[in-house]
């Protein structure tokens, strides 16, 4: 259930509206700075992403941040053909919108933009308009499993790569958007938790999703 808060819904939405527009603006600057793209992280667990949610209007935004490993099973830059290969399949998933949210039909909801950043995809980011794509292969047919011993208890020393999508729906009838399910789990099975949060006109609430429970309900 969503929970009210009554402070400053209309400042974070706004905060989130010019967040979104200076990382559009921003985008092609990412591009040319693939060195810059490992990060170190202050709290980086595999499993664990985040989604945030705006809604303006007849337009939905979606930001996904999230350990590349739950994505293409490693964090390095690829090494041979077999890691491009993964990659090349993620990003294919990424971009098709529909492998990953799911809208009510009677609320016509159509993929506008899908912008991609990575830490360590280099010249294989991405950013194009969208109307419609074909489906891509799952990228848990070619990723790779690691020992826990691998990825848990990093230090801070640890350097760390991230997958980072920006996502823009258009709806034809935004008032029926009632749910939104939330297929990054089956796409992507390394991922166990997303932490919601989603910015409503006149609410702003924060919640958990798991594989078990992928479904938003407003």
């Amino acid at each position: 259930m969503i929970k009210s808060k009554n402070t400053n819904q209309s400042v974070l939405l706004l905060i989130y509206k010019m967040r979104y527009l200076v990382i559009c603006a921003l985008f092609p600057i990412f591009l040319a700075k693939a060195d810059s793209s490992e990060r170190q992280l202050d709290a980086h667990t595999h499993g664990n992403g985040n989604l945030n949610i705006a809604f303006e209007a007849q337009t939905i935004l979606l930001e996904l941040q999230t350990p590349a490993y739950n994505i293409v099973g490693f964090e390095h830059k690829p090494k041979n053909d077999k890691d491009k290969a993964i990659i090349k399949n993620a990003l294919s998933v990424l971009n098709n919108a529909k492998e990953l949210f799911s809208f009510p039909a009677n609320a016509r909801c159509q993929i506008i933009d899908v912008k991609i950043d990575s830490t360590i995809i280099g010249d294989q980011n991405t950013h194009h308009k969208e109307k419609d794509h074909g489906h891509g292969h799952k990228a848990k047919d070619h990723g790779h499993s690691h020992k826990k011993s691998e990825h848990d208890d990093h230090s801070k020393n640890d350097i760390h790569s991230e997958f980072h999508a920006i996502y823009e729906f258009k709806c034809g009838a935004i008032k029926n958007v009632k749910t939104i399910e939330v297929l990054l789990f089956k796409n992507f099975p390394n991922t166990r938790k997303l932490t919601v949060q989603i910015i409503l006109p006149h609410i702003q609430s924060a919640f958990e999703l798991t594989p078990s429970s992928a479904i938003l309900e407003f």
